[in-house]
């Protein structure tokens, strides 16, 4: 397969679909001043490497699966840093009892040959589930229409497998949905990405009348006679979902009580190993030279290049390259660093800049649903990169 195995090819945006980005208030400024969403430009990928992607990511699934076995089977969870004994009896409680998955995101690039590579598995409530889904799919309607190509598409599954997903996992006919990020003076969700996110997933469980009240995670409490998390009017709650990590969860007061109550959570605690970095080095170790890994390790190799990054941060945060000095981790925060054998992201010319190319593959219930690919200036993914529709072609 080539390398990469898609290119970057000039588009124009629909005036419509720009009205559509206003309206959904995403042709906002970035960190570094860009609207993060690309208007000018698409990714291309044919069928054999969109197919590539998927079928990497199913393998990935599987192999997570056994080593999350493995893991509550011993009790052993010293490496994932996991001292709280309630969240280890959550972790172990709700893989057991079977608990669903609901969405991650495994980011990728890609080897010499055109091999995807994973880079990291944002497997607990990752930013950008509507822009991927929804947004995307609007996007290429407005595009195939304005330019007639009909034999073209889009690898983008994702409302379809959430709205055969959700009605499945056992939600009852009213839940809530817990936001973090930022809130409102009255401690509701501010307009971020967490509650754009919370808004599309209430909005595909009301197909199947199933109501969900939308909360911030501040104003979820604690109901000791019922036994119950509460939503924002203090009613017990049979179930939630949160858009919020576990690691921070198992840092805050009302962990203690996880392992008691009988509101059930989604995503599964389990889940907290899935979206931990250690797990990449524990697939590693289980599954050398598996297709799809790259080698990773949580001490420093004494030969070799390395990216350093710690276990639990997000999108970029603390990433050391080769050659570049290490710097202050905040370890109590972040985990430790763990070291990985370097992938550089695939690199497109965008004008008189270079932009590197980041491809995710979606995942719901477990299953890969589609792909998003997000770009930025540097070799790293971090909090500035802007968003790039995409287009399945042949």
């Amino acid at each position: 397969m080539a390398y990469p195995p898609f290119s970057r090819e000039p588009v124009r945006t629909p005036s419509s679909f720009m009205a559509r980005l206003r309206e959904l208030t995403l042709d906002v400024p970035n960190a570094e001043g860009e609207p993060w969403w690309v208007t000018d430009a698409a990714y291309v990928i044919g069928e054999a490497a969109a197919e590539a992607l998927l079928d990497a990511a199913n393998g990935i699934q599987k192999r997570c699966y056994q080593a999350v076995e493995e893991l509550v089977a011993s009790g052993d969870f010293a490496y994932f840093g996991i001292a709280n004994p309630a969240m280890r009896t959550a972790i172990t409680q709700s893989w057991r009892a079977k608990d669903a998955p609901l969405y991650g995101r495994m980011d990728f690039s890609f080897a010499p040959d055109g091999t995807p590579m994973l880079m990291d598995y944002e497997a607990d409530s990752p930013f950008g589930l509507a822009e991927a889904s929804f947004v995307q799919w609007e996007w290429f309607e407005a595009w195939q229409e304005a330019e007639g190509r009909k034999s073209d598409s889009q690898e983008n599954l994702l409302y379809e497998k959430l709205s055969e997903h959700i009605p499945k996992i056992g939600l009852p006919s009213r839940f809530a949905i817990a936001c973090g990020g930022e809130t409102e003076p009255n401690g509701r969700p501010a307009d971020t990405t967490e509650h754009f996110d919370a808004q599309f997933l209430a909005e595909i469980a009301a197909k199947s009348n199933l109501a969900a009240r939308i909360c911030s995670i501040e104003q979820v409490g604690w109901d000791l006679d019922a036994q119950r998390f509460t939503d924002d009017r203090d009613e017990p709650l049979e179930a939630l979902i949160k858009i919020y990590p576990w690691d921070w969860m198992e840092e805050e007061p009302n962990i203690e009580v996880v392992p008691a109550s009988r509101t059930r959570i989604y995503p599964g605690a389990w889940v907290r190993l899935l979206a931990d970095k250690t797990m990449m080095a524990l697939l590693w170790h289980m599954f050398p030279n598996a297709p799809n890994l790259l080698p990773t390790f949580l001490d420093r190799p004494p030969q070799g290049e390395w990216v350093a990054k710690p276990r639990r941060g997000w999108d970029g945060e603390h990433v050391y390259l080769p050659g570049q000095p290490i710097g202050a981790v905040p370890e109590e925060e972040m985990g430790p660093l763990l070291y990985q054998a370097p992938c550089p992201l695939p690199v497109f010319r965008a004008g008189r800049r270079e932009m590197h190319c980041a491809v995710s593959v979606w995942m719901v219930g477990g299953q890969a649903a589609g792909l998003s690919f997000r770009e930025s200036r540097g070799p790293v993914t971090g909090p500035a990169a802007r968003f790039v529709p995409h287009i399945l072609r042949g």
